[in-house]
C-alpha cells in the first residue's frame, strides 16, 4: 500500500485528524499544483464525517489523473525548453581523443526549428544545441557541423566534432558512447547574427582552436552562400597533425629554436585540394574549399610541430578586408555594428530584425571571429566576462587588441566576436 493510501486508511479507521499536506509537484513547464486537506477537530460531526473522506479521495484521484496525464508524455521533438531523444547512428575517430559522430532523432519532425520554413536550408548562420549528461545532470553546448554534400538536412540528423578534454565531464561522457546509444538534445540556441553584422561588407576572418572550427564552418557556409563577392579566411589551430590528416601525414622536420622564432620557421599548412589522406573534418573543409574556390582560404597551425598563428598572420588576413575601398557604416549605439555596444552583448541572441539597425544604407563591418577554448580566446581577443549570470563579450584584448592599438583604423572597420 502506498504512503498516501495508508494515511487515508488510517484516517477512516480511527477518524483522527488528517493534518499532513498532500502535495504533487509538477515539472517546470507546468505550474505547481498543491492542495492541502484536513479534517475538522476530533469533535463528532456525523454528516461531515461521511462526506469528507469521499471528497478527499475524489480530489486525490482527480489530481493524480491530471498530474500523470500531463507528465507522462515527454517531448520527443527538438525544442528549446526540454531535452528530446536522439540516437547515435555513426561514429568516426579523428584522433585518440577526438571524433565525429552523427545522431538522428527518434521521432520524425516535419518542422525542424533550425531549418528555414519550407526549405532544407539552415535558418541561422551560427547556432548550437545542448547535450545532457543524465548521470550528473549537466548540459553543454555543441555546434553542429554543416551538412555534407548530398545530405538531406530535413531528416533531422546532425553531426558533431568532439574532443575529450581533461576535466571535461560532458566531453568524456560523449566519448564513451557508441553507435546505438541514446543522447538527449535541447535547442536550437541562436548565436551571433553574423550576416546582419557583416551587412554590406565582404570579409570574415575566423580564428578557430581545435573543435572551434565547427562554428567557423557554419559561418563560412552562410556568408559565402549569401554573397558571391564575400571572402572567408579560416585559421585553424590544432594540437596534432592527426586532426588534419590520418596517420602522421607527410614527414615534417621540426624547426630548430632559431627557426621557430623566424618567419620561415613558422610555416603554416595550406588546406587545399592537394591535401592527402585528410581527417573527417579536414575532408569536409577540403570539399568546402573545392566548392567556394579562392573565396575560401584555409590555413592550419599545428602545435605539435611548433607552428602557431602570430600577429603577422592575423594582420595579413585582415589587411585584405576592405579591398573595394568601402567605408564601413556604423551608428553609435547600434547593437549590431557599434563595437562599444558589443562589449555587453551575450553570445546568444535573437536574430536581427529590420528595426535593430539604424545605421542606414551601407551599414556593416568586417568580422574577426575567435572560437575555441577559453584560454585560446583570451590570448587572441581578450577574455569574455560574466555579468548578471551570463557571459558577455567584454573589451577587445589579446593579439586583436594589440593590432587595434597599432592600427586604429581596424577598430572602425572590424568587429571582434568571441565564441
Amino acid at each position: 500500500m502506498s504512503g498516501r493510501g495508508a494515511v487515508l486508511w488510517a484516517a477512516r479507521l480511527h477518524k483522527a485528524p488528517l493534518t499532513k499536506a498532500i502535495t504533487r509537484t509538477a515539472p517546470p513547464s507546468i505550474q505547481c499544483c498543491s492542495r492541502q486537506y484536513a479534517t475538522a477537530t476530533t469533535k463528532s460531526h456525523p454528516k461531515r464525517s461521511k462526506t469528507l473522506p469521499i471528497l478527499i479521495t475524489t480530489a486525490i484521484l482527480g489530481g493524480s489523473l491530471i498530474y500523470y496525464s500531463t507528465t507522462s508524455s515527454k517531448p520527443t521533438l527538438l525544442n528549446a525548453d526540454y531535452f528530446a531523444p536522439y540516437t547515435i547512428t555513426s561514429r568516426e575517430a579523428v584522433s585518440p581523443t577526438s571524433f565525429v559522430f552523427t545522431i538522428s532523432p527518434q521521432h520524425h519532425n516535419p518542422s525542424l526549428p533550425y531549418l528555414a520554413p519550407g526549405t532544407s536550408s539552415w535558418r541561422y548562420p551560427q547556432w548550437s544545441v545542448e547535450f545532457k549528461q543524465p548521470q550528473v545532470q549537466i548540459a553543454r553546448h555543441y555546434t553542429p557541423l554543416p551538412p555534407l554534400e548530398g545530405e538531406d538536412p530535413s531528416d533531422g540528423s546532425l553531426r558533431f566534432y568532439v574532443r575529450a578534454i581533461g576535466g571535461g565531464e560532458m566531453s568524456h561522457y560523449l566519448s564513451r558512447l557508441r553507435i546505438g546509444h541514446d543522447v538527449w538534445l535541447r535547442g536550437p540556441h541562436v548565436g551571433f547574427d553574423v550576416l546582419a553584422r557583416l551587412g554590406s561588407m565582404k570579409k570574415v576572418v575566423f580564428l578557430a582552436g581545435g573543435t572551434g572550427v565547427a562554428p567557423a564552418m557554419q559561418v563560412a557556409q552562410a556568408v559565402l552562400d549569401q554573397s558571391s563577392e564575400a571572402q572567408v579566411d579560416i585559421l585553424w589551430a590544432i594540437r596534432k597533425r592527426q586532426e588534419l590528416q590520418r596517420g602522421n601525414g607527410p614527414a615534417r622536420k621540426r624547426p630548430s629554436w632559431w627557426q621557430f622564432w623566424s618567419t620561415d620557421g613558422n610555416q603554416l599548412v595550406e588546406l587545399d585540394s592537394q591535401l592527402q589522406d585528410p581527417s573527417p573534418v579536414a575532408r569536409q573543409l577540403k570539399a568546402m574549399k573545392s566548392t567556394y574556390g579562392k573565396r575560401l582560404h584555409i590555413q592550419v597551425a599545428i602545435d605539435d610541430e611548433q607552428t602557431q598563428f602570430r600577429e603577422s598572420h592575423l594582420q595579413n588576413a585582415i589587411s585584405s578586408g576592405n579591398r573595394q575601398g568601402v567605408s564601413p557604416v556604423a551608428t553609435p549605439g547600434c547593437r549590431l555594428h557599434d563595437s562599444s555596444a558589443l562589449k555587453l552583448a551575450p553570445e546568444f541572441e535573437t536574430p536581427a530584425t529590420a528595426d535593430d539597425c539604424k545605421c542606414g544604407a551601407g551599414a556593416g563591418k568586417n568580422l574577426f571571429v575567435v572560437s575555441g577554448p577559453d584560454g585560446f580566446v583570451a590570448h587572441y581577443s581578450g577574455p569574455k566576462r560574466w555579468l548578471g549570470g551570463q557571459q558577455i563579450q567584454g573589451p577587445v584584448g589579446g593579439v586583436a587588441g594589440q593590432l587595434q592599438r597599432k592600427y586604429p583604423s581596424l577598430a572602425n572597420e572590424w568587429l571582434v566576436l568571441k565564441l
